[in-house]
């Protein structure tokens, strides 16, 4: 830069050649410069005259360092001058080749235009100090960041302990660091110690600054992403911050919470996934306000819809629902149309002899005594000629009397009368299969229809827990055998639809006996342990069964959320509206605030008191907007919803590249010019 005394013969050297436009800008500059520096500066040496063309020259080319071209060459000069250890050779080659070109152009020597390019430089450095700063320490970087990144065991990256990785990176930043020096210096050894020092000393710390300032931008990336997941879901920030804290207190992450919500069916909610949740959602539901209404409405409307819920499910998984008597009563009326088919197999019958049979009842009957005995003279005696001794031939006769032995069986308990009479009903079968043509049609038409009713019957007693209960294996056998055709049946037995009717019908009305106890419901239907699933299971079919038995799960752990989180809360929200028409305090605050502390304490106390009453109206509205915001997000299920929580649970590992800018940024700070 010109000095004051180099300036003033220029000017006057402008003013003697007439050129006015030259005379007043370096009076000008030479008015900024008296301003700007000290009255008298004795310490810079005045050079030669300068003649009015290096004047002009000189006010020139300070007038291009401190224009846009000066910026830019600031800019360029420092970014490259800024780069470790090649930093002064590639400034150095720039102005060369700059001073190479202006030769060919402007007919000076060479050295003359590398005199001025390094002028120049020097100029714009001073002109703007601020870019050349800048631009230095990015050329710093620029120059430091390729070599963290190609080696970062050697500047502390990898899996090593701290303490490790900070000395391989003091190591790395002291070579960086003296060899930068050395090079700047010319092979000054002072130089090059004092740089290898500040290069260690700065790579020492790289790990652990990098570390810090990386998890500075892993938190801000994280926060952005949940505030943008969370408008996505419609919600604010603060209520996804709380919903996920609560839930990571309940041990659940994003998979835990997608699938039991995805458990819990369309009527589930945030507040049902454990005791954190619904410990948050009591809270809601005992302070007045929003936030309360909305916690409690949805609850109630869920707990009024369980009952209809759970007869869909039944109707889906069970079929429709069925009155057992009303069953029973079109089987009998089937049962009494076969009437008329036994009267037209009986019409025209033939004379049978049943006397084979008579003689063989009287022999058991000479053997047997007791109640078989007994049995069998009665069975002997039906098949008589009415008023007579003599076994009657008429096929009609043997058929009563087989229709009274089914009812002496259907009441009787000694098993040796039992067998006595299922062996004489046998033999009357089997001679009556002969004497009449299509009776076993007919019979096992009949008989298919009694086994009906006998499996609605059973039906209604499968899900019990006593000892008539069968067991899974049991009514498996059942369910098999009772679908085999019998006699002349033709196709399967609907045995197995009767039995699921009558579980069906047992079904309903354990639900209308227990509609509003869930917990009762649950336990009735699903017993204690496996079985009552296992024989639903074998009825209806294992997924039918297992989404009823989820349905029941999920409504009595909707009932157990509601009971936890309106009943439990009860006592707070007393004291909460108790507080607010002004019950609670103390009356006596500011009689005990003067016996302590006299006027002043009195005083105080009501500036207390006061400043509370502000402070809660100031904040009472945004409180209410919070808790309104966070009852709607802890009652509802969206998928955005859960997107945001996860993201709030969700925590990134540090940016590679920002923890490597911090480390270059270091480094690079220990070298370039002094």
């Amino acid at each position: 830069m010109a000095t004051l005394e180099q300036l003033g013969i220029a000017l006057r050297n402008a003013d003697q050649a007439g050129d006015v436009q030259a005379a007043t800008r370096l009076a000008a500059e030479i008015k900024r410069l008296q301003a700007a520096a000290p009255a008298t500066d004795p310490g810079t040496p005045s050079g030669r005259h300068l003649s009015f063309e290096e004047g002009a020259a000189l006010l020139d080319r300070e007038e291009r360092a401190a224009g846009g071209s000066g910026a830019f060459g600031a800019a360029t000069t420092s970014y490259l001058d800024g780069m470790p250890i090649a930093g002064p050779v590639l400034l150095g080659a720039t102005q060369r080749g700059a001073a190479a070109l202006s030769s060919a152009i402007n007919g000076k020597s060479y050295d003359e235009n590398l005199k001025e390019a390094q002028a120049l430089t020097e100029a714009a450095q001073e002109a703007h100090p601020r870019i050349s700063t800048a631009a230095g320490i990015t050329g710093a970087v620029a120059g430091t960041l390729p070599m963290v990144a190609a080696a970062p065991a050697a500047f502390g990256g990898g899996s090593a302990g701290i303490g490790v990785r900070s000395l391989l990176s003091g190591l790395s930043g002291g070579v960086v660091g003296g060899t930068d020096a050395a090079v700047r210096s010319g092979g000054d050894l002072e130089d090059a110690g004092w740089g290898a020092a500040s290069g260690f000393g700065m790579g020492v710390l790289g790990p652990t600054v990098g570390k810090v300032v990386g998890a500075g931008a892993r938190k801000v990336m994280d926060l952005y992403r949940t505030a943008r997941a969370a408008q996505a879901a419609g919600t604010k920030l603060s209520t996804v911050n709380q919903i996920a804290k609560a839930i990571a207190g309940d041990g659940l992450d994003e998979a835990g919470v997608r699938l039991r919500l995805d458990q819990l069916g369309p009527e589930g909610m945030i507040a049902d996934l454990g005791p954190n949740t619904q410990g948050k959602a009591a809270a809601l539901a005992a302070m007045p306000g929003r936030g309360q209404d909305v916690m409690r409405s949805a609850l109630e409307a869920r707990q009024t819809g369980a009952n209809a819920r759970i007869a869909n499910v039944v109707d889906e998984t069970m079929g429709r629902k069925v009155v057992p008597s009303f069953v029973d009563e079109g089987i009998q009326a089937n049962q009494r149309v076969l009437g008329p088919e036994y009267q037209r197999l009986f019409q025209n019958v033939r004379p049978h002899d049943f006397l084979p049979i008579a003689d063989d009842l009287d022999r058991q009957i000479h053997t047997l005594r007791g109640d078989a005995q007994r049995a069998l003279r009665q069975v002997r005696g039906m098949l008589n000629t009415t008023g007579t001794d003599r076994v009657s031939n008429d096929p009609r006769v043997a058929f009563q009397t087989r229709q009274a032995i089914d009812g002496m069986l259907g009441t009787e308990t000694d098993t040796k009368v039992i067998a006595a009479l299922t062996e004489a009903r046998q033999m009357i079968d089997d001679s009556l299969t002969r004497a009449v043509p299509r009776l076993k049609e007919v019979d096992a038409a009949y008989a298919e229809l009694a086994r009906q009713r006998e499996a609605l019957t059973r039906g209604q007693s499968v899900l019990d827990h006593g000892r008539t209960a069968p067991r899974p294996a049991e009514l498996e056998r059942e369910i098999a055998e009772g679908a085999l055709p019998q006699g002349e049946q033709i196709g399967p037995s609907a045995v197995p639809f009767r039995l699921s009717q009558g579980a069906r019908a047992e079904v309903d009305r354990i639900l209308g006996s227990n509609a509003n106890d869930i917990a009762r419901l649950n336990k009735l239907v699903k017993s204690e342990g496996d079985w009552n699933r296992a024989r639903l299971a074998q009825l209806f079919g294992q997924e039918k069964a297992d989404k009823l038995f989820s349905v029941l799960d999920n409504e009595l752990t909707f009932a157990r959320t509601r009971q936890a989180i309106t009943s439990n809360s009860e006592t707070a929200r007393r004291l909460q509206h108790i507080a607010d028409l002004g019950g609670t305090g103390d009356p006596n605050l500011a009689r005990n605030a003067y016996a302590a502390g006299g006027a002043a304490g009195a005083v105080r106390a009501a500036g207390i008191r006061t400043a509370d009453k502000i402070a809660n109206a100031i904040l009472g509205g945004r409180r209410e907007a919070a808790n309104a915001s966070l009852a709607e997000a802890m009652v509802s299920n969206r998928d955005a919803l859960v997107d945001a929580l996860a993201q709030a649970q969700r925590r990134g590992q540090n940016p590679k590249l920002v923890e490597d800018l911090a480390k270059s940024i270091l480094l690079g700070s220990s070298t370039g010019p002094r």
